[in-house]
Formats: C-alpha cells, structure tokens, sequence
C-alpha cells in the first residue's frame, strides 16, 4: 500500500450520517479540526442516502396534540433551518383529523424534508462549521498501539491516504471501526445472531393525497390491511410485508413508501447487501404496479427514486463501559452521566415473522398499554472497554437489542452524536477522563434538552 499522503486532525468522524454530523459539527464548533469520513457522496446517511426524509424521534406529540421538542441541539437546528427555508414541514401546522404524514397523529410529529434541501443543508452546516468531509472515501484498516488508535487508512480517488487524529468517534452505525480494531461487539438475537429486516425504500409521486387520507380514515384503516388481505387471498401479495406504510413527504404528491422489508440480510456482509439491492429494486417496480390498481390514491402514481442504499436497522453494537438494558428502559432509570435520551417507540420487528415486534406485539393490532418512557443514554454507553481516544454514536452504542431498536431513530441519534462530538472537545485524547458534570452542563447550554426535564416519566 502507497500512501500518497498523511493528513493529520484533532478529532476523526468516521461515518457521515446523523450522529457523525452532530458529532464533527460540535467538536469544531468547540475550537477541534475535525474531519468526517463518509463512504457515500452525500452526508445524511439513513436520512438521505436511504430515503427516509422523514426525520424521527425529535419531538413527540403531547396530550394537549402539540408535539413537543425532546432532543433540542443539532437536531432542532437543522430541522428549524429547513422549516425556515421551505424544506420541511412544521409538524405543529399539521391537521391531526387529516393526517398523510403517517399511519397515526403521533406520526406527523416526524418532520417531513425535501431531500434535496437537507442535502444541502447538512452540507453548509459543516462548511459553516470549518469540518473538512471526504466523500467517497472508504475506510480499509486501522492503526492503533495500546489503548489509543493512532490513524485510520482511507481509500478515495487521490489513493490511499493516512489520516491521523488525537481522537476518534466511530459514528458507522455498523461498528465498522470497532470490527476493524477488536473492540467487542454483540449482534442480532443472543439465541442465533439473527437481525431484523431490512427495507429498500422508494418515493412515489402524482399521488392524490386527499384520497388516500379520506379512505383511510372512512375504513379505520391507516395500513390498508383488508386491500392487502384480499390481494394475499387471490395471491397478488407475496411481499414480506402485510401492511402499507406511506409518508407525505415535502409536496403534496410525493409520497414515502416503505414496504418493500427482506429476511436473512445481514447489513455487515457485501453478498447479502448486493443480492438485497438488486432484488429490492425489482420488488417496488411491482409494489408500485399492485398500488396504483388497488390502493386509495395511486392510480396515477410513478415513481420518482428507489434508495441508492438498503435501510439497515440492525447490526453490531459495542459492549461498552456500560450496556442500557431492557429493565433498565421500562423502570427510567436515572444516571449520573445521561448525555442522550430517546422516547421514541420500541421498534425492532422480528427478524422472521412479518409484522411482528416482540415489544409492540402484532403490527396490526399492536399493545395499547404503551406509555410515554424516557429511555436515558449515559455518556459510559458511548465508550469502549478497549480504547482511550475512540467514542461511539448512533445505533452502535452500547445499548441491548429491544432498546437499540428506540435508540436507532435520527433524534436519538444526533443526540448521541452531539454528545461524543462535545465530550471530545473537553477529553484532551482521553475520553475517560471527561468531568461528565461539565459534559452535560456544556450540552445543556448548547440547547440539548436535558432528558430529566421531558414530561413523560
């Protein structure tokens, strides 16, 4: 290997969706050189490069139907910046009674995007934030000696280049960097590593939105589910999924569509990957035909993008300093370190029955007896056991399964992010030894919202 040159940095991202932004963007916020590594040509990930313009799990709708705010920081930035600008819709202007935006009123409290707008506005937020992003850069070893990494050897158009860095934050969503260094990790089920499905989503426009929205709420029936049995019954439907889970995203015509769910994909393997592109694609080509002859709203309906990436909801996740279990979710156990926090809903569905989540029951008819629950993330749950100088974000961190799949959303995320980027400004190479009262507290005045003051426990 001929390494055409070394570049040297305070604090190394590697991954450049949501949790990688928010962690970049606040470290250099905070006076760090900073450098993001994304393998794609798009900063986003998830959001942009998957097709899920509908960012999740920053506000969660209230008894009084206003949907509070519940990540602040980044999140709330960004996301006030596109609503600002008409790249995203407010989700408080938004008719409950007549609502596109999901299969339930709490739904609308994701914020619908145009993807283009947030493209481009996670692109200038970096500019604005002096953080230099390689695109189209891959990640192929790294280099560390005890218990600090010393550089990470990227792949890109200018060859093989040497980036070096006092600190690092693995913000891959699959531990790419955690798998590369031997740090311990864990995924899918303890009883055969099995993972949930994933999707390949697409966007559908010249949908008629009002008569969509106007069956589904004459039927009862946000999920199409009696169009759906009938078409199983006369052998129309071979499709994993059994519901249709629609979106309105930005325009009054486009819609999110996100059914086209695969079995046995593992998201760390290249084959599996592949093979789930290629069939993906095929399957929304004759998605979209059944929709426009049997569903509400669709008649006219083509479509306008299928994902360039497979929406991957689960892979590896590090055994940290300190893993948040289930119990510790349903009981809102309170830390001395909570930097993070998600109250979103479980969802993790089952990596074998379609429609069906171990912790929300059948997808159809799913457990009414959920509450509002503050699921806190300590700052322990972002660090490693094997190194000083490395801190995860997003849906790595060290979390078990049923609680990841909460924590896996984008709010959750960018929180996380915004916490590892943060604690890098005060770790001086050292993560363990952040004074996490100064921590939270820097947090607090950079308007994350601290989880402890959310009205739901």
């Amino acid at each position: 290997m001929n390494t055409v040159r070394t570049d040297k940095y305070d604090f190394v991202v590697a991954g450049g969706g949501v949790a990688g932004i928010a962690a970049a963007v606040s470290a250099s916020r905070e006076g760090l050189s900073v450098a993001i590594i994304e393998k794609h040509g798009v900063l986003g990930g998830t959001a942009t490069a998957s097709g899920i313009n509908q960012l999740l799990g920053g506000r969660k709708l209230g008894k009084d139907n206003r949907h509070i705010r519940v990540v602040g920081g980044l999140f709330d930035e960004i996301t006030d910046r596109l609503i600002k600008e008409g790249g995203a819709i407010e989700p408080d202007t938004v008719n409950l009674s007549f609502n596109p935006y999901g299969w339930y009123p709490r739904m609308a409290s994701g914020i619908s995007c145009n993807e283009n707008a947030l493209k481009i506005c996670l692109d200038e937020i970096c500019l604005e934030a002096g953080v230099r992003v390689y695109f189209d850069t891959v990640v192929t070893s790294c280099e560390y000696n005890g218990d600090k990494i010393q550089a990470l050897n990227v792949f890109n158009k200018d060859g093989f280049v040497r980036i070096e860095g006092k600190m690092f934050a693995d913000c891959t969503g699959d531990a790419d960097i955690a798998n590369m260094c031997g740090v311990s990790y864990s995924k899918g089920r303890d009883e055969d590593g099995l993972t949930t499905m994933t999707s390949l989503e697409m966007h559908v426009e010249l949908v008629d939105a009002k008569e969509l929205v106007s069956y589904q709420n004459e039927h009862n029936s946000p999920k199409l589910v009696e169009i759906i049995d009938k078409l199983k019954a006369q052998g129309e439907w071979d499709f994993v999924s059994d519901i249709l889970v629609t979106v309105k995203l930005l325009e009054d015509d486009v819609f999110l569509v996100n059914v086209v769910h695969q079995k046995g994909i593992d998201g760390t393997k290249e084959a599996d990957i592949s093979r789930a592109l290629a069939e993906g694609r095929k399957e929304c080509v004759k998605l979209l035909s059944i929709m426009k002859k049997y569903m509400p709203g669709f008649k006219n309906a083509r479509i306008r993008k299928i994902a360039d990436n497979l929406g991957v909801r689960e892979t590896r996740r590090i055994n940290g300093r300190y893993t948040v279990t289930i119990e510790d979710a349903l009981s809102g156990k309170k830390y001395p370190d909570t930097v993070a926090a998600t109250t979103y809903n479980f969802d993790l569905p089952d990596p074998v029955k379609a429609g069906f989540d171990p912790m929300l029951g059948d997808t159809r008819n799913p457990k009414t007896d959920r509450k509002y629950i503050v699921i806190r993330i300590p700052y322990r749950s972002l660090l490693p056991k094997e190194f000083d100088n490395l801190i995860f974000a997003g849906r790595s961190i060290s979390v078990c399964r049923d609680v990841m799949g909460a924590a896996r959303i984008i709010g959750p995320c960018f929180m996380t992010g915004q916490a590892a980027g943060t604690a890098a400004s005060l770790a001086n190479g050292s993560f363990s030894s952040v004074d996490t009262d100064k921590l939270r507290n820097l947090l607090w005045e950079r308007g994350v919202i601290n989880p402890d003051t959310l009205p739901f426990d």
